[in-house]
């Protein structure tokens, strides 16, 4: 019985928008024969194919945060920033707005072992997700800038929101870290090499993509919470004498 040992990766990068979802994986690399760095230890050659598939380097699934970096910007106009927030301008001004593109970037491979004589493969995944909130920008309008306190109130404000980007962007990869490893098996079969790289990108781009679904409504509750009528009211009513 002869098999065929060899790796497989794939990579993506999610649009990473704040109100969006995860892109799709692209393919990087195909099949190699007997590819340094699988990692498969040496086993006699009448070792039966299961025993070579459990003697396949484990699965690995790892999971990263990109440091968040706040640009400020207060050269933007109350009228564009309306706009960028989505809000009506006959209903609502916008002096002050937090924008973030919160998304994923992931890299995957595959070690496989294939049975020629069938085409009978096995396989155990390496996974590297890297979360991220980049670019973040804080925009306070310029209209405010020759009111120093009213500048401010509205900058602390906004500040609100990056600690709340912050603190589930951290949350985000603490669930990620305990969640893929139980939704992304760590050891596949199948009939084909084929039939298993179809099966896996198929598994992990669905679950990332509802994984990523997930923390945009998550963040969305989070920033619901700071923008309430009475916060509005305190920030309008920090600068008065």
């Amino acid at each position: 019985m002869r098999t065929r040992i060899a790796c497989l990766k794939r990579s993506s990068a999610a649009p990473r928008a704040v109100r969006g979802a995860a892109g799709l994986l692209g393919l990087v690399a195909a099949t190699a024969a007997l590819l340094a760095g699988c990692d498969v230890r040496s086993l006699t050659p009448f070792a039966s194919f299961e025993t070579r598939c459990a003697a396949m380097a484990p699965a690995r699934y790892k999971v990263d945060v990109v440091p968040m970096t706040i640009t400020e910007d207060d050269t933007t106009g109350v009228a564009e920033l309306t706009n960028k927030s989505g809000a009506s301008p006959q209903e609502h001004r916008t002096y002050g707005l937090t924008v973030v593109n919160f998304g994923h970037e992931t890299d995957s491979r595959l070690h496989m072992l294939e049975e020629t004589s069938s085409g009978r493969t096995c396989a155990t995944p390496d996974i590297d997700v890297a979360l991220s909130m980049r670019p973040a920008t804080v925009y306070v309008a310029r209209e405010l800038s020759a009111d120093a306190c009213q500048h401010e109130a509205t900058r602390q404000h906004e500040m609100q929101h990056v600690a709340a980007y912050r603190a589930l962007l951290d949350e985000a990869a603490v669930q990620l870290r305990a969640d893929l490893p139980a939704s992304i098996a760590a050891s596949w079969t199948g009939p084909s090499a084929t039939d298993i790289r179809i099966r896996f990108d198929d598994a992990l781009r669905t679950y990332m993509r509802d994984f990523m679904r997930a923390q945009h409504q998550r963040l969305a509750e989070r920033q619901a919470l700071i923008d309430t009528p009475e916060e509005y009211a305190r920030v309008g009513r920090a600068c008065r004498r």
